[in-house]
């Protein structure tokens, strides 16, 4: 059932948003048909969580692809739609289809950004919230367990989101307005009792609060407050000159490391994102670790990186124009970024909550990007940042060495 405190809402949001529903969920992204095309994976009626999984992973076999352009075609596009016309039929698809649509088809190969997937991809994640039975009365166990964070958070971003950036200022308020009403739910939820006091927004929702809700929590952090980042700053013009070599060597050694480990991912306007692995979950690239010696060997002397079970650590490289759509990270964990090859200081940079910060070369930024995020490249020229997950100082679980601090 729909939580009551949903259900209700302010008369005129929710009979705007119902009529936005009604068109986009029976034929959105400009599908003819008046008949949905049959799902292409397997799905059960029985679990919308085991149909999310069989979604993504057949529309990840659609979506990437020989040129690192990774994108749905407009055939797979039109699927993708089919998949969300078929969820109003049939609930136990509408979660999957919300996850398709918010993965793979934001953008069209293009770089355009297909509005209509999201407003339905916002509406989905709405309509699995009742599927999942995800509501104030289930313990915080049952609520992890039913993917209640995802269909609740996912919702609260987009439909934000959304109103952030329609033109029209009604139906901008009344996104933001089915925004607000997700916040105020969560905080009747036992899971987020500790912070229903201090989110106001759904940009100031996090996941690192959940974890130590005693502890001070911000979007970015004080760099003094982080050895990491201190570390980083000294040892950017070792970094520098190794990255640099990479680039700079003949034969696109940057593009034979790229594929030789690759990283999938889908956050950023097609062809506009990748990455080199140095480490992750424990496990280093040797084959990086050879063109790039010092910079490995200066990263394993960092606690908060080797004794960090999740540590991730990679080279982004971010083209111009380019854009990396709203997401969540996972906690307990802190980034940090350290611009390595960035000619042009104001014209990329990254959103953290409702706090924004653009990129300079050889100076180091920690973020908490459990929070809201999102990035934009407006320059002319590629940008190399050096990345990596680390240890939440606060987290007591791992042997990281640092310092919980009093304040960030």
């Amino acid at each position: 059932r729909v939580p009551m405190a949903l259900a209700g809402g302010q008369g005129r949001r929710r009979s705007m948003l119902a009529a936005v529903s009604l068109a986009l969920l029976a034929s959105h992204a400009g599908v003819a048909s008046s008949q949905a095309s049959p799902v292409k994976f397997q799905f059960t009626p029985e679990s919308d969580i085991f149909n999310q999984g069989k979604a993504i992973e057949y529309f990840e076999g659609k979506y990437y692809n020989a040129e690192n352009k990774w994108s749905l075609s407009d055939e797979h596009l039109q699927e993708a739609a089919d998949l969300g016309r078929a969820a109003v039929a049939e609930p136990s698809l509408a979660l999957a289809a919300a996850q398709v649509l918010y993965l793979f088809a934001w953008f069209r190969r293009s770089g355009e950004v297909i509005r209509e997937n999201i407003v339905a991809a916002a509406q989905l994640f709405e309509r699995s919230i009742s599927v999942g039975m995800c509501d104030n009365t289930i313990s915080s166990d049952e609520w992890l367990e039913r993917a209640c964070d995802i269909r609740f958070g996912q919702a609260a971003i987009l439909y934000n989101w959304l109103g952030e950036t329609d033109r029209d200022r009604t139906q901008a308020q009344a996104f933001r307005g089915r925004a607000y009403d997700f916040l105020a739910y969560l905080k009747t939820v036992p899971r987020f009792q500790g912070v229903a006091e201090t989110w106001h927004s759904p940009m100031q929702m996090n996941f690192n609060q959940l974890r130590f809700p005693t502890v001070p929590t911000r979007p970015f952090w004080d760099n003094h407050k982080v050895p990491l980042a201190m570390f980083l700053e000294e040892n950017y013009p070792i970094f520098r000159a190794e990255m640099e070599a990479i680039v700079n060597a003949p034969g696109d050694v940057y593009e034979q490391l790229r594929k030789a480990d690759g990283s999938v991912e889908s956050l950023a306007t097609p062809g506009g994102w990748d990455a080199i692995r140095i480490v992750r979950y424990g496990h280093w690239f040797e084959g990086f670790c050879e063109v790039a010696p010092r910079t490995c060997a200066l990263l394993r002397t960092r606690p908060e990186l080797v004794n960090c079970p999740y540590v991730n650590t990679n080279y982004y490289k971010l083209f111009p124009n380019s854009h990396l759509k709203p997401h969540f990270g996972n906690a307990p964990r802190l980034t940090a970024h350290l611009p390595v090859i960035a000619p042009e200081p104001l014209r990329s940079g990254i959103s953290v909550g409702h706090e924004h910060a653009m990129w300079q070369e050889g100076k180091a930024m920690i973020l908490d990007d459990t929070y809201p995020h999102s990035v934009s490249h407006w320059g002319k020229e590629p940008r190399y940042v050096l990345a990596t997950w680390f240890c939440h100082p606060c987290d007591e679980n791992t042997d990281h060495r640092q310092t919980c601090p009093d304040s960030v």
